[in-house]
Formats: C-alpha cells, sequence, structure tokens
C-alpha cells in the first residue's frame, strides 16, 4: 500500500511544502471518509420483500447506507419493481449484481448471461450511459447449480468492471450471527484495526435466513452511537475510496497572502475511481474559518484544533484555501 504523503511549510524559495514539518499547510489523505476511524457495510441478498417493507426504512430513519444484491429477474424483484427501480435509489442506497435470476451458473457462458443482464439492469437506474463500478456477489444456490471456477468468475468480473464482495465466510446475519451483539463485533473491529469490515442480510423481520427486526433495529441503534467513528457506506463507495487513498499523493504550496494550494494526483483509472477523498490540512493558529475551492465548487469550513476537513477530487483543480473573516 502507497502511503499518503503528509507535506507541510518549508522555508525556502520554491514555497513548496515538505514532510519534515508539521507546521501549516501539512496535509494528508484521511484513512477514511470524514477522517473516520474505520469503515461499516451493511450488505442485503436476494432482493427480499422484507427489506422494502422493514429493513429500508429502518436505515433511513437513521440516514444509513445498505448495499442491496439484487436479482432483477427474479420473482420477488419483479414484484416490487416499482419500489427498486423508482422509490428505493433516491434514498442513497447502493445497488449490487447478485445475478440475473438466482438460478446459479451452469458454465461460463451461462454466468457472462446471468451477470450481464443483471448489470445491465443496476446500470439503466444509477449510470445510464456512463461506465460505473458495481459490487458483485455469488448467490448461494443449490448443490451442482453453480459450475464454474474462480478463474472463470474472475475472467466475468474483469469484463464487466465489476468488484466481488470480500469473503463472506462467518458474516451472514442469522447463519453465523444471532444477536445484535454478534453484529456489531464486526463493526468494533473495523474500529480497533482501521479497516473495513461488514454484516449480510437476507430477511429481516420476514421472508427466508431472517434477522428479527428487533436484532437489526438494536445493531443499527449500536452503530448510532459509534458514528463519529465509523463510516458507514456503500460496498463500492468503500472500494473506491481505498483503492483512491492507496495510489494517492498530495503536494501543498504556500501561496503567500494567507493561502495554500494543495494538488492531489492519483494512479487509479479516473474513469472508475473519481470519488472524492477527504484532506486534513493544518493552518496558521490565527485562522478560524477557511474558504476551500476546488474547481467551480466551493464551500466554508470551520478551523477545528487548527486543522480543516474538506473533500477533493483527485487528478482535478489544485484546491484552493484561504482565511475566511
Amino acid at each position: 500500500m502507497l502511503r499518503a504523503l503528509v507535506l507541510a511549510l518549508c522555508v525556502g524559495a520554491s514555497g513548496l511544502l515538505c514532510a519534515d514539518d508539521a507546521g501549516p499547510g501539512a496535509t494528508r489523505i484521511a484513512h477514511w471518509k470524514d477522517d473516520k476511524t474505520g469503515a461499516f457495510m451493511l450488505m442485503f441478498d436476494d432482493s427480499a420483500p422484507s427489506q422494502v417493507k422493514f429493513a429500508i426504512p429502518e436505515l433511513v430513519k437513521r440516514q444509513m447506507v445498505g448495499t442491496f444484491y439484487i436479482n432483477a429477474g427474479s420473482g420477488q424483484y419483479k414484484n416490487l419493481r416499482e419500489d427498486w427501480e423508482k422509490k428505493i435509489l433516491p434514498l442513497g442506497m447502493e445497488y449490487a449484481n447478485h445475478t440475473f435470476t438466482h438460478a446459479g451458473a451452469k458454465d461460463i457462458a451461462n454466468l457472462d448471461e446471468e451477470v450481464l443482464r443483471c448489470n445491465e439492469a443496476i446500470l439503466a437506474l444509477i449510470s445510464p450511459g456512463k461506465p460505473h463500478l458495481v459490487s458483485f456477489g455469488i448467490p448461494g444456490v443449490a448443490k451442482g447449480a453453480w459450475n464454474v471456477t474462480d478463474a472463470e468468475i474472475a475472467q466475468v468480473l474483469t469484463k464487466y468492471h465489476l468488484i466481488e464482495r470480500p469473503k463472506v465466510g462467518g458474516h451472514f446475519a442469522q447463519i453465523d450471527l444471532k444477536t445484535a451483539d454478534d453484529m456489531f463485533k464486526f463493526a468494533q473491529q473495523a474500529i480497533d484495526t482501521g479497516s473495513a469490515q461488514f454484516v449480510i442480510f437476507h430477511g429481516v423481520g420476514g421472508d427466508w435466513l431472517t434477522c428479527p427486526l428487533p436484532e437489526f433495529t438494536a445493531l443499527l441503534d449500536k452503530l448510532v452511537v459509534v458514528r463519529d467513528k465509523l463510516w458507514i457506506a456503500g460496498h463500492i463507495s468503500v472500494h473506491q475510496y481505498q483503492v483512491e487513498r492507496e495510489v494517492a499523493s498530495v503536494q501543498a504550496k504556500d501561496a503567500g497572502g494567507k493561502k495554500f494550494s494543495i494538488t492531489l494526483s492519483c494512479k487509479a483509472d479516473p474513469v472508475y475511481y473519481d470519488a472524492p477523498l477527504t484532506l486534513v490540512t493544518r493552518v496558521p493558529s490565527t485562522w478560524k474559518k477557511c474558504h476551500v475551492v476546488q474547481g467551480a465548487a466551493s464551500v466554508d469550513v470551520a478551523v477545528t484544533q487548527g486543522t480543516v476537513m474538506y473533500e477533493a477530487v483527485p487528478g482535478t483543480q489544485p484546491v484552493v484555501i484561504t482565511s475566511s473573516p
């Protein structure tokens, strides 16, 4: 993993900021969005009706995001098509590919068809006409119905720009994790280790492999308590941030006149990795508020403990930070 460069003010004719001084202008890339300690993902498989009825309203109530691994050709999806295609996405949820029918893959050609058809349905909703990464989760199917190798899966995922979610063993609610306390252990692990962790649900308060609704809401309430430390986001959002962070670097320059210029570069493909990163810049002790500008975007940000935190898109215009009255 490439370490993000931390650059600080260096006295010299060039005005460049150097890594061996933590004075005004020192800038670092936050490990996670909003400088949270860890990241946590709530994942939901199979387009289960109870997710629409119970899980999503509880997420919205707490302003949380879930990743929904849909089967766009399944009966349960079609029965609630209006919800999945018109009502849920505007709430900020992330859709992911769980194959079109959840029937399995008899060979690589069948897998290609299942993945492509589901992906086309998702992209038509989230990014019509534009490339976009989509998360992928292998469906649990009947014995003998999944007849493709890991290499064949990787081939198809690469072809359609899909990102396979982390290994799922031990992460399933109801199967592996019976209580809110069981599930919350992964959230605590993310905080303790600075990592990204997750829990996967099927039914919530109904349907199959059901997580009881009281346990689900208890987990969400536990997550609310640690929200200052934990970034709760969709899988692709977490993946993009992590990939960009690991191949990004930042350069800072003292532009004079109570002004700093910050350049954020990234080696990841900007077509698919264009999410903003969180930057934290140290400013002079007399500054109370900053005006932060990148291209056409601008925001006024309060100074907290001598630093200002803001978002910047890698590989575009420099960020200019000035003191505000």
